[in-house]
């Protein structure tokens, strides 16, 4: 059974006050796609949803808005801005057609003068909500209403269905799945079906598009069912989904009878449906388990960061994950902590991905190809070469596991997010360390290693996964000191010549200006761990084993102190 809600305002206080709130205020309604308030607009009322839906955004890291919270009915928005008396500070956009009572903020004054109980409720409220937003979980930011649509007849919407109630159900989640047979296709008292339920499946049928059009105006988030052998094509009203798109709020699910062998046609897909994200499911139980871990605000996103050989530890952290009975759901990061998150993203396990770095990087120097430095020391075409020996053309839309990772733009001085293009081009240039590999040009601006600007990139973990987030960070503790600078002198020329300094130099001045936007991430993290790597150097690419090893005793230990906590999160 879904949990009561804490921030139903008007049924917290006796009748007659709610009644005097009733009567001062006005009734107001605002159309699916149109923004109630915008951000920087004065905060001269405030309102409780009736009915409907609303989607608190705010301006991202990275310049575009992000979903904050969901509103559901009974819920305040627009009060901190009428209490402080400053502007709103975020954009508040109706997901769906919503019904309000509008309190205007003289109103909202005299009545807190006279009922004492408002100013206290209110003031609860907020203090719960702030302890949320504190603590980066417990805000209501995944939906609980979910159209689950046919992209075209091919479209097995009763075989998701059935799978994701019957996980469901093991999982003991509350739900209900509403079809076109129920109340003969009308949708009575949603909001109370939502209240009693963690999630509402309304299930679409390919000869229906009248009750497809209905459950996708009824529903916050629209899931497109799509066939993974079939050819990609839509007949869903379009208007709808990008209405969704917008809000960030469209997923499509592609439905896969091979696992042995990477998707395909997944950019011809993404071109015909607007889509925020989407994913890959095989008919295996862990795949519907980790669809529905999503779509309840569970699903478990890690962030790996660059560190060049100390990188390795996160391999040791994808053992401890898999361990202790972990299901990571979303995967990425930047520069040599990318390369990792991508071999797991990929499919491969443990064994495989530690032969693959290992073949890579331990038993070649990848950075070896060296050259007369005017755009680098190295030509990087070593290190291209064994990137598409790995991933070869393999696009990261094709990857099994939702992934990204992060580069620096030099042209626009913002960081660049990969989430189409291929595999090793992108890896190529997250680790395109200014000064040591040369820098690859693209149709966004001259690209370097993302942690330039942002070695540990939480944030857009955040923007795509609902549920808890694990950040871990192996370069937090390097640092050049006089003892290296001397120990280095003391080396014979040629062993200089073999392993130049200089690249330790360029590599710790390439990411230590983004070490405060690092600070900041880790705050956005749930849990993060920073395996004591000591002594491992940068370029120490033979500790192979021992910067496995160390990851993977730390990352046990910590995750298994904090895996209830997390747990309780999602």
């Amino acid at each position: 059974m879904a949990e009561k809600n804490d921030l139903d305002l008007l049924n917290t206080f006796e009748p007659e006050v709610t009644a005097q709130i009733m009567a001062a205020a006005m009734k107001v309604k605002i159309q699916a796609g149109d923004d109630l308030f915008r951000a920087g607009d004065e905060g001269n009322a405030l309102f409780v949803l009736l009915r409907g839906s609303l989607g608190v955004y705010i301006q991202g890291p990275s310049g575009y808005p992000q979903l904050f919270a969901i509103i559901k009915p009974g819920e305040t928005v627009g009060e901190m801005a009428v209490i402080s008396g400053e502007e709103r500070s975020a954009t508040v956009t109706a997901i769906r057609d919503s019904e309000l009572i509008k309190l205007s903020a003289s109103e909202f004054h005299r009545l807190v003068k006279s009922e004492p109980a408002i100013s206290h409720e209110l003031n609860r409220m907020l203090v719960h909500r702030l302890q949320q937003a504190a603590n980066q979980h417990g805000l209501q930011l995944e939906p609980k209403t979910i159209a689950i649509l046919p992209a075209n007849n091919a479209s097995e919407t009763e075989l998701v269905c059935a799978n994701l109630c019957r996980t469901l159900d093991s999982e003991n989640i509350s739900h209900l799945l509403y079809t076109s047979q129920c109340d003969n296709g009308e949708i009575k008292g949603l909001a109370e079906i939502e209240a009693r339920h963690d999630l509402v499946l309304f299930q679409g049928k390919h000869d229906s598009p009248g009750w497809n059009e209905k459950i996708a105006r009824q529903a916050d988030r629209i899931m497109v069912i799509a066939n993974g052998r079939e050819r990609p094509f839509t007949n869903l009203p379009m208007p709808i989904l990008h209405q969704r798109a917008r809000h960030q709020l469209l997923d499509l699910v592609i439905v896969h009878d091979q696992c042995n062998e990477l998707p395909k046609n997944t950019n011809r897909w993404l071109k015909k449906i607007p889509v925020n994200r989407h994913f890959h499911i095989c008919e295996a139980n862990a795949d519907w388990q980790h669809l529905a871990r999503i779509l309840t605000g569970r699903g478990l996103g890690l962030v790996f960061s660059g560190g060049g050989a100390r990188a390795y530890a996160h391999i040791g952290v994808l053992k401890a994950v898999h361990e202790l009975g972990m299901t990571v759901d979303f995967i990425g990061g930047s520069s040599m902590g990318a390369i990792i998150a991508a071999c797991h993203a990929r499919g491969w396990d443990f064994a495989e991905s530690k032969r693959r770095i290992y073949n890579t990087f331990v038993r070649t120097n990848p950075l070896s190809d060296y050259t007369l430095p005017i755009l680098s020391l190295v030509r990087g075409k070593k290190v291209e070469r064994l990137l598409h020996e790995n991933f070869g053309d393999a696009r990261i839309i094709d990857l099994w596991k939702p992934f990204f990772c992060a580069s620096s733009n030099l042209t626009s001085g913002l960081v660049h997010i990969h989430r189409k293009e291929k595999v090793w081009r992108a890896l190529r240039a997250s680790i395109a360390l200014p000064g040591i590999l040369p820098p690859i040009a693209s149709k966004h601006g001259i690209l370097v290693d993302g942690g330039v600007l942002d070695n540990l990139p939480v944030d857009v973990m955040r923007g795509i996964n609902r549920g808890p987030v694990i950040a871990v960070d192996v370069a937090r503790e390097h640092a050049l000191d006089r003892d290296w600078l001397r120990n280095e002198n003391k080396l014979p020329w040629y062993k200089k010549l073999v392993s130049p300094p200089i690249m330790t130099i360029l590599m710790r001045a390439g990411t230590v200006g983004g070490e405060a936007n690092n600070r900041q991430q880790i705050g956005r993290a749930d849990l993060t761990i920073t395996p004591p790597l000591g002594g491992i150097e940068i370029r120490q690419w033979d500790a192979f084993d021992q910067a496995i090893e160390i990851g993977y005793l730390d990352a046990l230990a910590r995750l298994k102190a904090a895996r209830s906590s997390l747990l309780k999160q999602s």
